[in-house]
């Protein structure tokens, strides 16, 4: 009797634990060196905001707080651009989250971390072998050795890797839409999905899902697809020439010629694996018939025109300071970057967010090569 009294005052202690929401983060490091001071950033809405921060000091730091109900939060250095991992992404919730940064990093010790790492690391391998296609893409059209074959099995083993990716993010999110960590994925890794296969996630998930507020404006632009599609007249936005004049876009669209508009911002490594792939479209098709129209996305004008002048990103530039408050992306319904959007020359939409080998059919059905 005495025993199972014990048993129960443990339990009781612990569940009081998990109630106050308390929570530690016990990190160890080899990778930093002392003095690094890294910084705790809670999910705010949409948003990241600096809750706490804690110096490296032998190797070891730690995070302490309350959180009652888990949030999504990242860790990075305080000199982010200087960083030798990628913000590392965990679960806030009581208990003890143990954080390890070396050269692989991992998070534990609290169920929905647990989580979140056996996800990451079956991530990680789809990651790396993306990485690796996209570097030897990148060198072989540098060096000249790029040849229509050799793009062509580039392409589809790229696909295949994403496919994964594609597979097991599916199935993480349709998994945990009980908890926070399915909503930041899903808003991370839309792009993956189909706006069919984002309704479904959505109308499949459960109720806090489903209410979250950044799901509710994804469900609204969903909604708005059927301005954007096949055949619908483009939409104008207000934005900015390089040198800070207003402009529009109904200024560069039309006049009998195929457009495409590519909403990118220097930041975005997707859209810096895409900048030869543009470069190759623009020396194919570019002549009186075809142009490209890049629509920056980045709030520092500096950063977006050194990205513009050292890659030699040679067809009109316009911007929109706002970054993602911009009136493109609930207009265009862009969930991710780059995301592109083909007008013919009657200044209707031919197609919105093709993949590289749909648009390469349709300008190649459509227009011959220089």
């Amino acid at each position: 009797m005495k025993l199972v009294r014990l048993i129960g005052y443990i339990a009781l202690g612990l569940s009081l634990a998990g109630c106050n929401g308390k929570y530690e983060i016990a990190g160890k490091t080899s990778l930093l060196p002392d003095g690094t001071l890294l910084l705790l950033q809670k999910l705010n809405q949409e948003r990241f905001e600096i809750i706490d921060s804690a110096v490296v000091n032998g190797g070891r730091f730690a995070f302490h707080g309350h959180q009652r109900e888990p949030a999504v939060a990242i860790l990075v250095p305080d000199n982010e651009r200087a960083s030798t991992f990628p913000p590392l992404l965990l679960a806030l919730q009581p208990g003890t989250i143990q954080v390890s940064i070396d050269s692989v990093t991992q998070i534990g010790g609290t169920p929905l971390n647990d989580r979140l790492q056996a996800y990451e690391d079956r991530r990680q391998s789809f990651d790396r072998q993306m990485q690796t296609i996209a570097r030897q893409y990148l060198n072989d059209y540098l060096s000249g050795r790029l040849t229509d074959s050799t793009f062509l099995t580039l392409k589809q083993d790229f696909e295949i890797e994403q496919k994964g990716l594609e597979k097991i993010t599916r199935e993480y999110i349709a998994a945990n839409t009980d908890n926070v960590t399915s909503v930041y994925l899903f808003l991370q890794n839309s792009f993956l999905f189909t706006p069919d296969e984002q309704r479904q996630l959505i109308a499949n998930a459960a109720p806090a899902f489903r209410k979250n507020v950044a799901i509710r404006k994804v469900a609204r632009m969903l909604a708005r697809l059927k301005n954007v599609a096949p055949d619908m007249p483009y939409i104008d936005l207000p934005l900015q020439t390089p040198d800070g004049h207003e402009a529009s876009l109904s200024q560069y669209v039309g006049n009998g010629r195929y457009v495409l508009l590519d909403f990118w911002a220097s930041w975005c490594p997707p859209c810096q694996r895409q900048t030869p792939y543009l470069k190759q479209l623009y020396d194919r098709y570019g002549n009186q018939r075809f142009s490209i129209v890049g629509i920056s996305l980045d709030t520092d004008r500096s950063d977006w025109l050194d990205y513009v002048r050292a890659h030699q990103m040679n067809w009109p530039q316009l911007g929109d300071p706002k970054g993602w408050d911009s009136e493109a992306i609930l207009s265009y319904v862009i969930q991710g970057i780059p995301h592109l959007v083909l007008i013919g020359p009657d200044g209707r939409i031919v197609a919105n967010n093709p993949s590289e080998s749909e648009l390469n059919t349709l300008l190649s059905t459509r227009l011959k090569p220089l």
